[in-house]
């Protein structure tokens, strides 16, 4: 039973660029958290927007007198991302708890108390939170917004089991001291809150999932976004499996060295490999059918309905059987991740195409953001 009587002091640092129009709604929703007015403190940092932020988080101050409401006007060098944006944050914080919160996500009222109790247990570093998906409208928000719901299925499950390493920008609490002992967000790394949850995994803290504590956040709805976004994310997964590898198969940090951190490689080898095998047996289809093409030319084309003893003979049982038996163990996990946040299962034709093509987009993910990280492209936020 955790402890909601513990309120220790919460600073809020919340980094804006450019987020006129998403900045009012998440302090707002800051604001009325159930937490007492006293204990919170808000840091807007504007990372020199070029749009109406700053006018909009003076406003704010003056809109919640109540609360202590600071911005902080940081110029934007060439090449500096998010994390130099959370550091200058840092600089002007003042509670023993910190929650970083970006200006596109809403936290709902009861998430930072549920959050909070957790930190009563000195080996916990950071807590996180579920995320869900803003009101998910087209095919891209949706598929998403069933991958989240996949991602805090597992989340709980590493959490209980202390292999979490994972925190996020919708809204993560940390351990302020833990920043004064290990310093602020690594500004050389494109998924700062992955390596700073590493961070503290790799010097004997926990993470962990407040699962009943719900932000929103807004999510790519284009598919270049979404592209962009997921091989940021991969590379970042990439680099920082690599910057904290003393933890594979280390006893010293439990089933995170022994478990989680091998299953983390194996499966990117697993995602690169069936990547691979089905370019191939693509490739190997496309090539069969130029040969036949120019054989027998236009009759190539003529069609007729091929038997039932056709179609199964024609099977690729190799291929065919694995990606079944993924597909069903794919359909039951997902019932139990619904089951587990008493989500209504919604969007059919999303849930079609995230168990179908999206696998093949991830593929396609992994392999851009391997080929960026080995001829060392440019790290862009």
């Amino acid at each position: 039973e955790k402890d909601l009587s513990y309120k220790p002091n919460v600073s809020f640092i919340v980094p804006a660029w450019n987020e006129e129009k998403g900045l009012w709604k998440t302090v707002h929703s800051i604001v009325h958290l159930n937490y007492p007015k006293d204990k919170l403190e808000i840091v807007i940092v504007d990372h020199d927007s070029k749009d109406r932020t700053h006018a909009v988080a003076q406003r704010l101050v003056s809109q919640y007198p109540f609360v202590r409401i600071k911005v902080v006007k940081k110029v934007r060098s060439p090449g500096e991302i998010k994390s130099h944006a959370m550091n200058e944050g840092l600089k002007h914080v003042s509670g023993e708890l910190v929650a970083c919160v970006d200006a596109d996500s809403v936290v709902m009222k009861d998430s930072l108390r549920k959050m909070v109790a957790f930190f009563g247990d000195a080996k916990v570093g950071a807590v996180i939170s579920t995320i869900k998906v803003n009101k998910p409208k087209n095919i891209y928000e949706r598929v998403q917004h069933l991958e989240y719901i996949f991602a805090t299925f597992t989340r709980s499950l590493m959490s209980k089991i202390n292999t979490l390493h994972i925190s996020q920008g919708a809204l993560s609490v940390y351990r302020k001291k833990l920043f004064d002992l290990y310093g602020g967000f690594d500004e050389h790394n494109i998924t700062e809150d992955l390596e700073i949850a590493m961070r503290f995994k790799f010097h004997g803290h926990t993470i962990k999932l407040a699962s009943e504590s719900v932000s929103y956040t807004h999510v790519p709805n284009t598919f270049q976004g979404l592209w962009n976004q997921r091989v940021r994310w991969f590379r970042g997964f990439l680099q920082n499996t690599i910057k904290y590898k003393k933890m594979m198969m280390n006893k010293k940090y439990g089933l995170m060295g022994t478990f989680q951190y091998p299953l983390n490689v194996i499966s990117i080898s697993v995602v690169l490999l069936m990547f691979v095998l089905l370019s191939f047996t693509f490739g190997k289809t496309l090539y069969q059918s130029l040969l036949k093409f120019r054989a027998l030319g236009l009759e190539y084309f003529s069609f007729s309905l091929p038997s039932l003893q056709d179609m199964l003979l024609s099977i690729n049982v190799t291929l065919f059987f694995p990606l079944t038996i993924a597909f069903l163990v794919g359909l039951f996990i997902y019932h139990l991740a619904h089951k587990s946040l008493k989500e209504k299962w919604q969007f059919p034709l999303a849930l079609a195409a995230y168990m179908t093509v999206y696998p093949v987009l991830k593929g396609c993910h992994w392999v851009t953001a391997l080929c960026k990280e080995l001829v060392r492209a440019r790290k862009k936020w």
